[in-house]
């Protein structure tokens, strides 16, 4: 199969608002690129989400007409373009008198009927399916979200083959006779034991402690 998307290097005339000039100018750049350009078609095909890291980009130009600056820019982004001749695979959405539709984003698959008489597999497809297919040609407009490829039919994908999880052998079980029965009783811990305290009184006058200090300060 071939890859669906290729790092290409882009060069594009960027403008950029007078209201959106600030002292990282790069970072206006990178996200007028992004609205611009990613996730749609372009003439070199459609840029990927995402994608685009910026190389190079020039001094910029004053456009009085717009009102702001304007930046020759020199990007890496992940172009899809289908060429003639390509395999891809894809998942059979729809199937109508015209023939098969088949979807890979960002590539809508038509193929047809004509171009499969006589063929016996070309019956046996079933929606849900993967296949895998030839381009033929393509067709978009720039702006648009998805690109329509004309194909021949390959194979159908074979579902993968699920093997069986390994399970671990139980554990030997050792067999003990019956007269050889032991009993192993664990006794719960004993709480320990708190001492009460006792408040002892103190013998004497200790209840006239207030007149005793009353004698001896009239003594004086």
């Amino acid at each position: 199969m071939d890859p669906l998307f290729e790092r290409r290097n882009l060069s594009k005339k960027v403008h950029i608002h007078s209201k959106f000039l600030q002292k990282n100018i790069q970072a206006s750049i990178l996200a007028q690129l992004k609205m611009n350009f990613e996730g749609r078609c372009s003439p070199e095909g459609f840029i990927q989400p995402k994608s685009i890291t910026i190389l190079d980009y020039s001094l910029g130009r004053t456009n009085y007409i717009k009102g702001g600056v304007d930046y020759d820019v020199q990007f890496q982004c992940d172009v899809c373009m289908p060429h003639a001749g390509q395999q891809f695979k894809a998942v059979v959405t729809v199937r109508s008198k015209i023939g098969i539709h088949a979807h890979t984003s960002p590539i809508q698959v038509l193929i047809p009927r004509d171009l499969h008489i006589g063929n016996e597999e070309f019956d046996t497809i079933k929606v849900g399916e993967e296949v895998t297919f030839q381009v033929v040609g393509t067709q978009f407009k720039q702006q648009d979200r998805e690109i329509v490829v004309l194909a021949t039919l390959g194979t159908k994908v074979s579902a993968p083959v699920e093997l069986p999880l390994l399970t671990p052998p139980p554990p030997p079980t050792v067999d003990v006779p019956s007269g050889d029965e032991k009993k192993v009783v664990v006794s719960a811990e004993e709480k320990p034991k708190t001492r009460k305290l006792k408040l002892k009184q103190k013998t004497g006058g200790s209840h006239n402690e207030s007149s005793t200090f009353g004698e001896i300060e009239g003594k004086d």
